[in-house]
């Protein structure tokens, strides 16, 4: 995943009501870098309008024994299960994360689906009232591609 990927944010219109399905999609730039010690480093640009880009970064350790992934962000860390790393081919593949968030100051459950491909990565993130059963709900997405062509030599 290290690189520079090109994409959108889509996520929901907050300023909505809850039953609206109105989407917002923002151009973004991610750079995935790796640092000593296995974690990345994810740093986010947002086009949010004229003359307004948004930055922010994320530091995220994906641990396959532990079967954790922790993200450190604006001085909050999270910590998050994660399944399907067994079924990853040369780090192409699905990975379902879970956890717990707040979402409009309220305890939800979150799932977070993230899908690699050589030249794609997609990252859905569902949430849903914590402790319940009820469907996940659509809150947010990114779709990016990768910026530079891969070599001729990278594997298929």
């Amino acid at each position: 995943m290290v690189g520079r990927w090109t994409g959108v944010l889509e996520y929901r219109d907050y300023s909505e009501p809850p039953s609206s399905l109105k989407r917002v999609q923002l151009p973004t730039w991610l750079t995935i870098e790796t640092l000593p010690n296995s974690t990345q480093r994810w740093q986010y640009i947002y086009d949010d309008g004229p003359d307004k880009l948004l930055e922010e970064t994320e530091l995220v350790t994906f641990d396959p024994k532990a079967r954790t992934y922790v993200t450190k962000a604006k001085g909050k860390t999270a910590n998050y299960d994660v399944s399907g790393f067994e079924s990853l081919k040369d780090g192409r593949g699905e990975l379902t994360i879970t956890g717990k968030t707040t979402e409009n100051g309220k305890s939800a459950d979150q799932r977070i689906t993230l899908r690699v491909f050589r030249n794609l990565i997609t990252v859905l993130d569902e949430t849903r009232p914590a402790g319940s059963n009820e469907t996940y709900a659509f809150r947010h997405s990114y779709t990016f591609t990768r910026t530079d062509a891969p070599s001729k030599t990278a594997r298929r």
